[in-house]
């Protein structure tokens, strides 16, 4: 028998036992002698958690004329009242998670008159299920030769001495996106209601 005539009986042989419902056997592959499972969780793909007992978010960005305004809520989501009084700390980081040099002001920082934004800090209790909301505010434009700073990350904290998280959008899809051109600069509004 030629070689195409043994393929042709090998493949009936073949539709004939998955026909009748039963298949070969095939032998599990035994395990590597120094396997171990290997986490493929990134920072970007981690689903928000409350391990802290507040999870940040961020939504909405306005955009007008180079002025940037970004949304930013943290909600209570432990089981303790958090007592807040004052701006939370921001620390920006790029695509690759490098941290970028960039001024953080409290309040506006003469970017921009945005009403509200140089509002004096006032007490804000969050109690559980409850959320506070601040703002980041910039300016992306570009006036150097060098590559313009984009914050594609953000780690903040309740305020100085808090537990550092990463700042996570409402829309995964969206990102975060500060562009900062080469200002170099970003004023954080107060926690209010």
């Amino acid at each position: 028998m030629r070689t195409g005539g043994r393929i042709l009986v090998l493949l009936a042989a073949l539709v004939g036992s998955v026909a009748c419902g039963t298949r070969p056997e095939v032998a599990a592959l035994p395990e590597p002698p120094d396997a171990r499972s290997v986490s493929l969780i990134t920072p970007e793909s981690r689903e928000p958690s409350c391990d802290a007992g507040l999870l940040f978010t961020t939504g909405f960005t306005e955009a007008a004329s180079g002025l940037r305004v970004m949304d930013v809520e943290v909600v209570n989501c432990g089981t303790e009242p958090v007592h807040l009084n004052g701006y939370p700390q921001v620390r920006l980081f790029d695509e690759q998670w490098r941290q970028l040099a960039v001024e953080i002001v409290e309040g506006s920082g003469g970017i921009a008159s945005v009403e509200g934004f140089d509002d004096a800090p006032q007490p804000v209790a969050v109690r559980p299920g409850e959320r506070a909301k601040s703002a980041f505010l910039w300016r992306n434009t570009h006036t150097s030769v060098d590559p313009p700073q984009v914050g594609s990350h953000a780690d903040i904290a309740a305020g100085p001495g808090g537990a550092w998280q990463s700042l996570r959008p409402v829309s995964p899809e969206r990102g975060v996106l500060i562009d900062l051109g080469s200002t170099g600069r970003m004023g954080v509004r107060a926690w209010h209601r």
